[in-house]
């Protein structure tokens, strides 16, 4: 279904043979900053556009304005292009969406799946007033990666189903998921962390990973421990059978101290005092084992 990859790759593109000169955008970035201004002993936050045109006013009633004036015409100028600009950026918009979703109904009519399909109308986002942008992939490549999320994310919610059944702790009904020193917290904080981080066309809700957990919870516990150890063999990360995660009571220290540890090594390597790869290893494994 793509074309081009640059055609999809920005979604603020100008118009070709019409854009803002330097000038114009370095103008309309200064009239939209924010300054403080003082009248009567208070101070006011208004733009410097804002500021401009009150003094445009003040200078009118005491003398010629015609230096203000320039500004504002300037401003307004730039404003007026931009605005347009950005009506173009919106129908460019809508006119990619409207092709890519007939490509894909010509695709679903000969039996594709939707949910794969790249780049997909339901990623073009429109903006009135930005233009519009792509929030997804944009070729097989970049779907290549995001598949490889997904599937992590839904064998930790496999495991943290696995992980609950093996352990003796009581189980906590909590509709946002288990709590930090439960069993299984650990693999759903991952879970959760990955699947906020896809684009919003490949999340499960709320409710879906409820769903999705449900139906790991039916399986007996002969089925579900050999289905997850299938499902981390299948990601070229085999665990033995019935491995286990300590809840994030536990984990999250590790994690923090382990985070810590690299941010203080990537301190020394921006530094200059740690260079070589071998003296990088032996100072994340000194620092570690601490």
């Amino acid at each position: 279904m793509a074309r081009r990859t640059d055609d999809y790759r920005a979604g603020s593109h100008k118009g070709e043979n019409r854009e803002l000169t330097r000038f114009q955008k370095s103008l309309l970035k200064e009239a939209n900053r924010t300054i403080t201004l003082r009248s009567g002993g208070h101070a006011q936050e208004a733009t410097l556009e804002e500021a401009v045109i009150r003094r445009l006013f003040q200078v009118a009633t005491n003398g010629s304005p015609h230096a203000l004036g320039h500004v504002l015409r300037n401003i307004n100028d730039a404003q007026s292009l931009s605005q347009a600009l950005i009506r173009e950026e919106v129908a460019k918009g809508k006119r990619i969406k409207q092709r890519l979703q007939q490509g894909l109904d010509r695709s679903v009519h000969k039996g594709a799946d939707p949910v794969w399909a790249v780049p997909h109308p339901d990623d073009i986002v429109i903006d009135e007033e930005e233009g519009w942008s792509l929030k997804g992939p944009v070729d097989v490549d970049e779907l290549k990666a995001i598949r490889r999320r997904v599937t992590m994310r839904d064998v930790l919610l496999l495991q943290s189903v696995l992980d609950e059944r093996l352990s003796d702790a009581p189980r906590l009904e909590e509709s946002d998921g288990p709590a930090v020193e439960t069993a299984g917290s650990t693999s759903h904080i991952f879970a959760n962390l990955l699947n906020n981080n896809l684009p919003e066309r490949f999340q499960l809700s709320a409710t879906g990973m409820v769903l999705e957990i449900m139906r790991y919870q039916r399986l007996t516990k002969r089925e579900l421990l050999k289905t997850t150890r299938r499902a981390w063999a299948a990601i070229g990360q085999p665990k033995p059978r019935g491995a286990t995660l300590p809840p994030w009571s536990e984990a999250g220290q590790l994690v923090e101290r382990t985070m810590r540890v690299i941010n203080d090594v990537l301190g020394q390597m921006r530094a200059g005092t740690l260079t070589s790869e071998r003296d990088i290893v032996e100072r994340l494994s000194e620092m570690l084992q601490r």
